[in-house]
């Protein structure tokens, strides 16, 4: 005698996740992880930004159970939801870039010749945006590595990691005799 297994489907997980199954959450998230990942990455070309429109696409399931259940068809309303928040965030990134392609140099020629600020300037704009920060913040606004947790709602951790992938990278990007 065969034993007959029924998968649930998309709609059934949300409606039992709304209901407070915490597996059927578990369920969804596992059929639907790596596809929309892979989307999120197609649309962006960004492995990071990919990965942060998929987190956050994923709170907004947990958050907002009531519209993800309710979706005539979950897997198409969890993707326009990621599709959504890429666009978003790549919005944000592109500012972002825009504006510190813009500013003020971040290091005055008070504190360095002109060309080892120009260099200097230079690498720091090759930063990621994040380790970028953590730079500023602790070297320009003299602020301490909890500080830093405190501004942007990271472990002390991730701070200091950030830190010193930043200027490992800055070290790499700069002639041994800048200051």
């Amino acid at each position: 005698m065969a034993i007959e297994t029924t998968q649930q489907t998309d709609g059934e997980l949300a409606a039992a996740y709304l209901r407070g199954d915490i597996r059927a959450f578990e369920q969804l998230y596992d059929r639907h992880r790596r596809g929309l990942f892979g989307y999120a990455l197609a649309l962006c070309a960004d492995a990071a930004l990919a990965a942060d429109a998929a987190q956050d696409t994923w709170l907004a399931v947990v958050e907002q159970t009531r519209q993800f259940a309710a979706a005539r068809n979950f897997r198409a309303y969890l993707y326009r939801a990621a599709r959504n928040r890429v666009l978003e965030l790549a919005r944000a990134a592109g500012r972002a870039r825009r504006a510190a392609q813009n500013a003020a140099p971040l290091v005055r020629p008070v504190t360095a010749d002109a060309e080892t600020a120009a260099r200097l300037n230079a690498a720091l704009l090759e930063l990621p945006p994040e380790q970028r920060e953590v730079v500023l913040l602790r070297i320009y606004e003299d602020m301490t590595f909890p500080e830093i947790a405190e501004v942007t709602g990271l472990p002390v951790k991730t701070i200091e990691s950030r830190q010193r992938l930043a200027l490992e990278k800055l070290r790499a990007a700069l002639p041994e005799d800048t200051p």
